[in-house]
C-alpha cells in the first residue's frame, strides 16, 4: 500500500513540474510579445522563450530589448 502511494506522489509531482515548466514557457512568449509585439513567438520551444526573456531582463532600454529579442528569435529560427 506504501508503495502505491509513493508511486502515486511521483506521479503526481511530475505532471505538476510538467506543467508548471510549461507555464513559465508561455509567461516567458507573454512577456516577449509585450516588448516586441511583432515578434514570432509561437515556433519557440519553452527553453527558448525563456532564454531570450533571461536576456532581455538585463537590458536597460526598452529600445534595446526589444532589439536584441528580436535577434534571438531570428537566430533560433
Amino acid at each position: 500500500m506504501k508503495r502505491i502511494a509513493l508511486i502515486s506522489a511521483i506521479a503526481i509531482s511530475t505532471i505538476a513540474g510538467a506543467a508548471s515548466a510549461q507555464g513559465t514557457g508561455d509567461n516567458a512568449r507573454a512577456e516577449i510579445l509585450r516588448l516586441a509585439p511583432n515578434a514570432n513567438v509561437e515556433a519557440l520551444s519553452n527553453a527558448q522563450a525563456v532564454a531570450i526573456w533571461n536576456n532581455v531582463q538585463d537590458e536597460t532600454s526598452a529600445f534595446t530589448a526589444k532589439q536584441r529579442a528580436e535577434a534571438m528569435i531570428r537566430s533560433y529560427q
